[in-house]
């Protein structure tokens, strides 16, 4: 017996089995399909609660999570690291010019960059990293048990390749740059605050250094 929506549309199937056919009289089947259909609007609407909980939690353009989940997660990594006496990285990246692209080429294709840019970091991070979009064009990236060795390595990386791609506007095609700055537990820092700020002084540091590089926080 199908499971269905409002419309009509199918989520499921209701199965039930029985010795005899005779069993299935008419005030029977009547009853089974009022199941059915009490069935249906709770599993519509435990999908509907799983779908707002998922928009709750991600980026609607770039698929990332957004700034709220990121610093709950950050926090949730945090705590493991300095159980396990671990280390971990943490990458602010900004999209250089932005604005520019976006008065240059317009908004639509602004947020066909951001797009481009959140898949790249998507496909860098492992599972048990954090990729997120940190607000405007500016994303982030926390690398468990990484160091500043491994979180250097990961922003050249992302750099290089965000360098090299190819974006196609109507006008001709179309290159970008990334700036990234680096802040590390725990020798940067040990709570998430002065990492966040310290990360950040360093992305000031590489976009007042000509933009398009890696900066790791140091002391002034």
């Amino acid at each position: 017996m199908p499971l269905q929506k409002e419309k009509g549309e199918a989520t499921g199937a209701l199965t039930v089995a029985v010795k005899a056919a005779e069993v299935f009289t008419k005030p029977r089947q009547e009853i089974l399909e009022l199941i059915a259909a009490q069935v249906a609007v709770k599993v519509d609407l435990g999908q509907a609660h799983e779908e707002i909980n998922r928009l709750a939690t991600i980026d609607g353009l770039t698929g990332l999570i957004n700034h709220r989940t990121f610093q709950h997660g950050f926090d949730v990594m945090l705590v493991r690291e300095e159980r396990r006496a671990g280390a971990l990285s943490l990458l602010l990246c900004d999209i250089d010019h932005f604005k520019k692209i976006n008065d240059s080429y317009g908004h639509p294709f602004g947020d066909k960059v951001l797009k481009e840019v959140a898949t790249i970091l998507r496909k860098a991070a492992r599972s048990v990293d954090l990729a997120g979009r940190y607000g405007g064009e500016e994303f982030v990236l926390v690398l468990e048990g990484s160091g500043e060795q491994g979180g250097l390595q990961m922003a050249e990386r992302i750099r290089q390749e965000i360098e090299k791609m190819v974006l196609h506007h109507e006008n001709g095609p179309v290159r970008i740059t990334l700036s990234l700055g680096i802040a590390v537990y725990p020798g940067h820092g040990t709570n998430k605050e002065r990492l966040i700020r310290r990360a950040d002084q360093a992305l000031y540091r590489a976009k007042k250094q000509g933009r398009n590089r890696v900066v790791l926080w140091e002391a002034e």
